[in-house]
C-alpha cells in the first residue's frame, strides 16, 4: 500500500548518502596532507564547553571535554519533532519525523587546531510514526479493503537501539576565549528499519488481514532498506570555561 512507503520517504531527502563516504574520504585526505595543517598552532584551549547543536539529528546539547591539545571526548543529547501533513493515493495521513538520541565520542585535532575527525555511539531511538484514515479501498498486501476494514492505520518505523557514527568537522571555538561555532558531518550506521503497522477495523483480527499486514511491513522495510547508513550534518554554538 502506497500510504505509507512513499509518505516515509517525505522527510529530507537521504538519496546522496552514497557519495558521502568518497566527500567524507576526500576531504579527510586533503586536510591530513595539507602542509598548513602541520603547521597550525593551537592555542590555550578552555577544557570545558557547552554547545547548542542543531541539525540533521535534531535539537541538542553538547558537552565537551579537552583532554590535551588533540584529543577531546564529547556527550550530547538530541530531541525534538518535526510533523508534517500529506497526501498519497488520495488519502490524508500525518506524518511524525521524531529525534531521539545521546551520542558519546572521541575527536582528534591532528593539527591541534579546528579541525576534528570524530568517532562515536549513538543511542538511538529516532523513529517514523504514521497515522492514516483510509476513505476508499486499499490494498493491503495483495488484498483490497475498504476503508471500514482497515479503520484508522499507526505505523512505527524503527531503526538499532545502538548506532556507530563516523566523521569530520571544525570547532572554531578553540580559537575563541568563550564563545565559537563548531561544523560536523559525517555518517551514521544504523541498521535497517524495523516497521510495525496497526489497524483498527474490521477486519483486524482475522487471520488473512494479519498475513497481509505483514506482508506490507516487509515490502516497506525493503523499500527504506537504504536507510541504514544515512549522513548528517550538525551546526554548533558553544561557550566554553
Amino acid at each position: 500500500m502506497s500510504v505509507r512507503v512513499r509518505a516515509i520517504r517525505t522527510p529530507p531527502s537521504f538519496a546522496f548518502h552514497r557519495a558521502l563516504p568518497a566527500a567524507v574520504l576526500s576531504a579527510v585526505a586533503a586536510f591530513v596532507a595539507s602542509p598548513s595543517l602541520a603547521q597550525e598552532a593551537g592555542t590555550a584551549v578552555s577544557k570545558n564547553a557547552l554547545g547548542l547543536k542543531v541539525g540533521a539529528l535534531g535539537l541538542g546539547l553538547e558537552y565537551t571535554r579537552s583532554l590535551g591539545e588533540r584529543l577531546t571526548v564529547r556527550a550530547a543529547a538530541y530531541g525534538s519533532q518535526y510533523g508534517f501533513d500529506s497526501e498519497e493515493s488520495d488519502i490524508e495521513y500525518a506524518m511524525d519525523l521524531i529525534w531521539d538520541s545521546f551520542a558519546l565520542g572521541v575527536d582528534l585535532h591532528p593539527g591541534k587546531g579546528p579541525f576534528r575527525l570524530s568517532l562515536g555511539y549513538l543511542g538511538n531511538d529516532n523513529r517514523f510514526e504514521a497515522q492514516a484514515t483510509p476513505t476508499q479501498i486499499e490494498v493491503i498486501g495483495d488484498t483490497p479493503y475498504t476503508p471500514q476494514q482497515i479503520g484508522n492505520l499507526y505505523g512505527d518505523i524503527a531503526f538499532d537501539d545502538g548506532a556507530a557514527y563516523a566523521g569530520l568537522g571544525w570547532d572554531w571555538s578553540r580559537n575563541k576565549t568563550k564563545f565559537g561555532m563548531s561544523l560536523d558531518l559525517g555518517l551514521v550506521s544504523q541498521g535497517s528499519p524495523v516497521v510495525d503497522l496497526r489497524a483498527t477495523g474490521t477486519a483486524v483480527n482475522t487471520p488473512a488481514f494479519q498475513s497481509d499486514l505483514e506482508a506490507e511491513e516487509a515490502q516497506i522495510e525493503e523499500d527504506l532498506d537504504d536507510l541504514d547508513i544515512v549522513p548528517y550534518i550538525t551546526l554548533g554554538f558553544n561557550f566554553r570555561f
